[in-house]
């Protein structure tokens, strides 16, 4: 995380009720901590695309590890801590790859990719963490840690939680996959890690969760299952990931839960299935003694690659009508709530929801 006076950034992001005249205001506490999240990011690609000009590896080279999220990290800057989906393995070998379809792979350089963006957390919950086996998944967390970035997820090899800090405030992050999550006994693994944080004197705890039903622009139950269970066992926002397409969001009983992000950074696809995505900005209130008072939402739309002919790996915010059709996409899933709409120069700025009472 770095900090540094850019007015307009603030007054357009972090600030939107001064700029907003559609939307909501932005809720006023003692203590608030601003969290970015973004959806699926694969910083590598297949083994058919390593040395195609048109793969991830080839813009690397000729752009350099800044070039990912140079249009969004102003907005990554600006926040208290930005969490991405790693979706795949830093490793520089290609032994140990998985007998699957797709393995995502970038060299274990290319984790420094996160810091340079001002991307400081990253949920490896999901199932490309261990394309390269327990030595690429090894690599992986070595990697992030000797670049300063955490990572928090449960999978066979790792189990890691994380808390952030800021003014006192902590709030817990856990996430999982939801193949793992089915396993016998994993329940209980992951159910630990939420009593963990809760232990930590976490205030807040957010729950990574993939799963779903790829290119569905609808969730579907198991994605619900999982949540629920999640939110029994104690996380109050929940965001999901997989599909690689946006879905819905639902509030309820004081917490959101996203259905999927989609695709943002995704270097595993050199053409572009779907262009819409979205930046989920939470602002999260707090009395003077920690206490949880709620959080607000800013859906802020941007699409995964800044051309249309093929994915360019770079994603890039979007206005008008483009902005427009990104917010109707995640109204299109979602039940008994009408969005907020989006403002030019702010997002979608929703109202803001109070604490569970429960």
């Amino acid at each position: 995380m770095r900090r540094f006076v850019l007015l307009p950034l603030i007054l357009l992001f972090l600030l939107p009720s001064l700029a907003c005249a559609e939307g909501a205001e932005l809720y006023q506490a003692p203590k608030q901590i601003v969290i970015t999240f973004a959806g699926d990011c694969t910083l590598g690609c297949t083994p058919l695309e390593r040395e195609q000009p048109t793969g991830f590896e080839s813009y690397i080279a000729q752009y350099g590890l800044e070039y990912p999220f140079a249009k969004v990290r102003h907005i990554f800057e600006a926040d208290d801590l930005t969490v991405v989906n790693l979706e795949g393995t830093f490793y520089d070998y290609e032994a140990n790859r998985a007998k699957k379809t797709y393995t995502f792979r970038g060299p274990t350089e290319y984790a420094k990719i996160l810091p340079l963006s001002s991307i400081e957390a990253v949920s490896i919950g999901n199932n490309h963490a261990l394309d390269y086996g327990a030595a690429g998944q090894e690599a992986t967390l070595r990697a992030l840690e000797e670049n300063n970035v955490a990572w928090f997820g449960t999978n066979e090899y790792a189990n890691g939680t994380y808390i952030f800090e800021k003014d006192g405030v902590k709030i817990g992050f856990v996430s999982a996959y939801i193949s793992y999550w089915w396993g016998a006994g994993n329940s209980a693994i992951i159910k630990q890690c939420f009593a963990d944080l809760k232990a930590a004197g976490c205030s807040l705890i957010v729950a990574c969760i993939h799963g779903g039903v790829e290119y569905d622009l609808r969730h579907d139950t198991n994605q619900e299952k999982m949540a629920n269970a999640f939110i029994r066992y104690g996380a109050d926002i929940v965001i999901g990931h997989h599909p690689h397409t946006i879905q819905g969001l639902r509030v309820e009983n004081g917490r959101t839960t996203l259905w999927s992000m989609g695709n943002f950074s995704f270097g595993g696809n050199s053409q572009v299935r779907t262009l819409n995505t979205y930046l989920a900005q939470f602002t999260f209130s707090f009395d003077e003694s920690n206490a949880y008072l709620g959080h607000q939402l800013n859906l802020i739309p941007a699409h995964v690659s800044g051309t249309t002919e093929r994915n360019n790996y770079q994603p890039v915010l979007v206005t008008g009508k483009e902005a427009d059709d990104v917010i109707r996409a995640i109204q299109y899933d979602v039940k008994r709530l009408k969005l907020r709409p989006y403002v030019e120069g702010v997002g979608a700025l929703q109202d803001f929801v109070p604490a569970p009472t429960d």
